[in-house]
């Protein structure tokens, strides 16, 4: 899957049911972020430390771990182990997505000190 099928797959199935307009406005526009899905998007997540805990006991041996997501835009893009959320509060990279291998959860790290981390868990 290369970035663009990333992208598009991650909107389609955590924006599922939030406005074309929002998304296109709010999300995918120069300038957005595709984590303003859960601010600007109403989608239904964790947030804070309730989304740590959460993360850190989701079941699975390997997921998709994605950094940027500016202006839809996505740069490293790697297949990695089970990570812990400390780790991922860890890394210094812009914004951090990591994506279940069949997209049934999502967890993102953002820039923003006050804002997330989101765990998005797809049922």
């Amino acid at each position: 899957m290369d970035n663009r099928e990333l992208i598009d797959k991650w909107l389609s199935v955590f924006g599922k049911g939030v406005e074309t307009k929002l998304i296109k406005d709010h999300v995918t526009s120069y300038g957005n972020l595709l984590w303003h899905l859960f601010t600007w998007g109403n989608v239904p997540c964790i947030k804070g430390d309730e989304a740590r805990i959460a993360f850190d006991a989701l079941n699975y041996t390997e997921a998709i771990r994605f950094y940027d997501g500016y202006a839809n835009h996505i740069e490293g893009v790697s297949v990695i182990d089970k990570i812990s959320a400390q780790k991922v509060d860890k890394d210094r990279n812009s914004d951090v997505y990591i994506v279940a291998k069949d997209f049934s959860w999502t967890y993102v790290r953002t820039h923003e000190d006050y804002l997330g981390p989101f765990l998005c868990v797809k049922r």
